[in-house]
């Protein structure tokens, strides 16, 4: 079987499908990331692409989800109005499950907020027990590790009080716990110790997933790494030439973990992606060159199309051609004099329902 015949058998393959082929195949891995396979992938699977956009106005957050490939089921309209009632807020996703960690702090029921896992193209949700440990949560990762049958993991990360273990007064320590959907539990780890005057970086929160780790950065461009399977940290030093650099982000390019990097050529503002060769080296390669247009790089939906954002403008911006597409941001309450940040939150879903750990 040639190549072009391989692939148009997996344009019709869900993602957990492609995931496989893509981890074995180089060529394959290119060529189903681009923006022409995804559309036809995308129509073909009955399934839809865009970001969930999280926004405050007046204190209150509001999410609304802004479609970019893909053709939306009849008269399905894609939002967090199924969850319980509350402040919702969505603290994590598995962008290529369509699966979102969110947090309601229900005032009603105290300060302890509940944790739910939901997946909002089936409006499928599932109440989660609560952590062990009640300390300020400082960052929260999500990834499904297998589809059948379903399974997936969620790390924790918080403060870890002056009080609780003196000898963690110099540096940020962490108090690591997993959730896994077979056990239906928190286990507490290995308190997580960063390296000497070391900070999470609090615009790099949102983990980014490659092949089986979560990645962070922090405040000295280091890149630390959870893996779900060891439940285990390491890290990953950042190119050479960035490593005293400014306004990094992490972002995902074809599967790999990739850091967008801002400089000026010729007075043009431009960003540069550098992507990280395999999962367990230290080269990196950069591998585009982005005109900006005075915007923001939010992430990538293909390996040939940037999406761009401004506080009141999101678009995708094709790297091959220089043609660039506005997405409708359709929320009535969008209003970009009342608030100063956007969070977004990438998904690929389809609307087959799911078995969170069969309940």
């Amino acid at each position: 079987m040639n190549q072009d015949m391989f692939i148009n058998i997996l344009s019709h393959s869900p993602v957990s499908v492609l995931e496989k082929f893509r981890h074995l195949n180089k060529e394959c891995n290119q060529r189903t990331y681009t923006s022409s396979f995804l559309k036809l992938n995308l129509q073909r699977t009955n399934s839809i692409s865009g970001y969930f956009l999280q926004y405050s106005e007046r204190l209150t957050l509001h999410s609304t989800f802004v479609e970019a490939l893909g053709n939306r089921a009849c008269g399905t309209d894609v939002s967090l109005d199924f969850l319980p009632p509350g402040k919702v807020k969505i603290e994590a996703c598995d962008s290529s499950h369509g699966i979102l960690l969110c947090v309601n702090d229900r005032p009603v029921r105290g300060r302890q907020p509940e944790y739910i896992i939901c997946k909002p193209t089936t409006k499928q949700y599932l109440i989660l027990p609560k952590p062990r440990t009640r300390y300020f949560t400082v960052a929260l990762g999500l990834m499904v590790i297998g589809s059948n049958p379903f399974r997936y993991k969620i790390i924790r990360l918080s403060d870890l009080p002056y009080v609780e273990n003196r000898r963690y007064n110099i540096n940020t320590t962490f108090v690591c716990e997993v959730f896994d959907s077979v056990s239906f539990a928190w286990k507490r780890l290995k308190n997580f110790e960063l390296l000497e005057n070391d900070l999470l970086s609090p615009w790099n929160s949102k983990p980014i997933a490659s092949y089986g780790f979560l990645h962070w950065l922090t405040t000295r461009n280091n890149v630390i790494r959870f893996c779900f399977k060891t439940e285990t940290w390491s890290y990953s030093p950042v190119p050479e030439n960035l490593a005293s650099a400014n306004s990094l982000n992490l972002t995902s390019y074809e599967g790999k973990l990739g850091i967008i990097s801002s400089r000026s050529k010729e007075g043009v503002d431009c960003e540069d992606l550098w992507v990280l060769n395999s999962t367990f080296g230290t080269s990196w390669v950069n591998v585009k060159e982005i005109e900006n247009k005075g915007l923001k790089s939010v992430g990538f939906l293909s390996n040939d199309v940037v999406t761009l954002a401004d506080v009141d403008r999101i678009c995708l911006y094709n790297m091959n051609n220089g043609k660039s597409q506005n997405l409708q941001i359709r929320a009535p309450k969008f209003s970009p004099s009342h608030y100063s940040t956007i969070t977004y939150f990438p998904i690929f879903s389809d609307y087959q329902r799911i078995e969170f750990n069969g309940r």
